[in-house]
């Protein structure tokens, strides 16, 4: 029964041929191909016309690999042997039908090599957007940097004007002179998030704050803000509120203002509404829903994904001018505190944003004290002689006009590194502190910075160095530390702020 199943259910794969010196076909099997007795092997398929020479040679074995027949109705790919012998013995000719073999072979040839081209796509893909990330970094550094120190210019002058005897008309100029900066730092800080939030490099700072403040502060300026629209704004703060909570203040605060500058700018009538309330308190935390309410032109429903997308917006109106970032911004904050925005809407009634937020709330949250704002002073006795790093004249001169309204200080201005160090090393002219621009034209400060600190005299490597950047990631902080930067001023700053920072090293 063995050999019946055999005979009926097994395909022979391998043929057999004793052939002449000659190629002449002696004897065969006829297991795979019909092949007559007598005739040559040659002229049974091209590949055999070369096999003639083969034949002659005593004791051989020939192999060939993955060669295609048609013979006849039948069609292989083949592995072929040629075995010859000594004495009277007849070439053997044995074709093996691996037919199967070489399409498996094949399809897993080509799954592996769609694989390993995948794999590099994949690759090319990533590369690419290695360098698009680092080329757009790059990109937003410099822009950033090069609007910081024109807007530095704008703040200090504005500052000092705003001290000098004005009329009515003018303290108006610059008050919108100072809401004109105000917006475009913000457009700035946005963009810059931004850029920090798809780097992965944003993060939250949890520490104790005062809601109740922040909320208090929150009503006051967009009262006045949506009065000034001509349209409404109300609020409603849950009782139950804790006063004190643990979160990111800074984060929440620019989540609640960006909505509600969202909220104001698409609502040309009616209102604009602020709900805060608990939700509950469970395992010191609390949970608190926001929600912003407005009247205003309302969205789409399909376009509720976009409206979180970086630099879009979905009104098509040019009365409303923007970046397109602050939605972004906020879909973002959320997600990092693992909660989301939800946004209901009716076209031309209005929208409704809101999310719940968890924030540490137990008895142990207790508020820094806040130091009260106060004179910023120097040594009455002493006059300070300051080096300040920068080629632009904007940043230079303003820092000149804060110096010269305290009569306080000396300074002195340089770019080039060989100025730097030369203008250190001279005795006569000790120099007291370092303000150091990290981007120049043509050098980089945190170089400079490592000159200062390599000199061998060691009140030189001791003098405190300022840089004045806007670039204030993380990694940057590092950077400059390993420099030998003591501190950092960010662009733009007022007169204030520099003051200030100032003060801290110097007293």
């Amino acid at each position: 029964m063995l050999e019946e199943y055999k005979k009926k259910h097994t395909k022979p794969l391998v043929q057999h041929l004793i052939l002449e010196l000659n190629g002449d076909i002696l004897e065969t099997d006829e297991a795979l191909f019909s092949i007559s007795k007598n005739e040559n092997i040659a002229n049974i398929h091209p590949f055999f016309e070369t096999l003639s020479t083969l034949l002659n040679t005593n004791n051989e074995d020939f192999n060939f690999s993955c060669i295609h027949l048609n013979i006849g109705n039948y069609t292989a790919i083949c592995d072929i042997i040629i075995k010859t012998f000594s004495s009277d013995k007849k070439p053997l000719l044995i074709i093996h039908d691996l037919t199967e073999h070489y399409k498996t072979y094949q399809t897993t040839a080509q799954v592996r090599n769609e694989s390993v081209i995948n794999s590099q796509i994949l690759e090319l893909k990533n590369n690419y957007l290695k360098e698009k990330e680092a080329f757009k970094n790059t990109f937003i550094a410099n822009f950033s940097h090069e609007l910081r120190d024109p807007l530095t210019g704008i703040l200090t002058f504005s500052d000092i004007l705003s001290k000098t005897s004005l009329t009515a008309q003018q303290k108006d100029y610059i008050q919108i002179l100072n809401s004109s900066s105000s917006f475009l730092k913000q457009m700035i800080d946005d963009i810059l998030d931004i850029s920090k939030i798809e780097a992965g490099k944003l993060e939250l700072t949890i520490e104790p704050f005062s809601l109740s403040d922040l909320l208090e502060e929150l009503k006051l300026n967009y009262t006045l803000k949506a009065k000034q629209k001509g349209i409404e704004f109300n609020y409603n703060f849950d009782t139950n509120l804790p006063q004190i909570v643990g979160g990111d203040s800074k984060r929440l605060r620019q989540v609640i203002t960006n909505l509600l500058d969202n909220a104001i700018k698409f609502t040309p009538e009616g209102s604009v509404t602020l709900n805060v309330s608990l939700n509950q308190i469970r395992a010191q935390k609390a949970s608190i829903h926001f929600e912003i309410i407005d009247t205003g032109i309302g969205i789409k429903k399909e376009h509720y994904k976009d409206i979180f997308s970086s630099f879009t917006q979905v009104s098509e109106n040019d009365n409303y001018k923007g970046t397109g970032l602050g939605l972004a911004i906020v879909k973002y904050l959320v997600e990092l505190t693992n909660s989301k925005v939800n946004v209901e809407s009716e076209l031309g009634k209005g929208t409704t944003f809101s999310t719940s937020i968890n924030f540490l709330a137990h008895s142990g949250l207790k508020l820094t004290q806040q130091k009260k704002q106060t004179d910023i002073e120097f040594n009455p006795n002493k006059k300070y002689n300051i080096l300040l790093v920068e080629d632009s004249e904007i940043t230079q001169l303003s820092v000149l006009k804060i110096l010269a309204t305290k009569g306080q200080f000396f300074l002195d201005i340089a770019s080039n590194p060989d100025d730097v160090i030369s203008r250190i090393s001279t005795f006569e002219n000790e120099v007291d502190l370092i303000l150091m621009d990290i981007k120049l034209k043509e050098h980089n400060g945190e170089d400079i910075a490592k000159q200062i600190r390599s000199l061998p005299e060691r009140q030189h490597r001791k003098i405190p160095i300022i840089a004045m950047t806007a670039k204030v990631f993380k990694e940057d902080f590092k950077r400059y530390k390993k420099a030998g930067i003591n501190d950092v001023l960010k662009k733009p700053f007022n007169e204030r702020q520099f003051l200030k920072k100032l003060s801290e090293h110097l007293n």
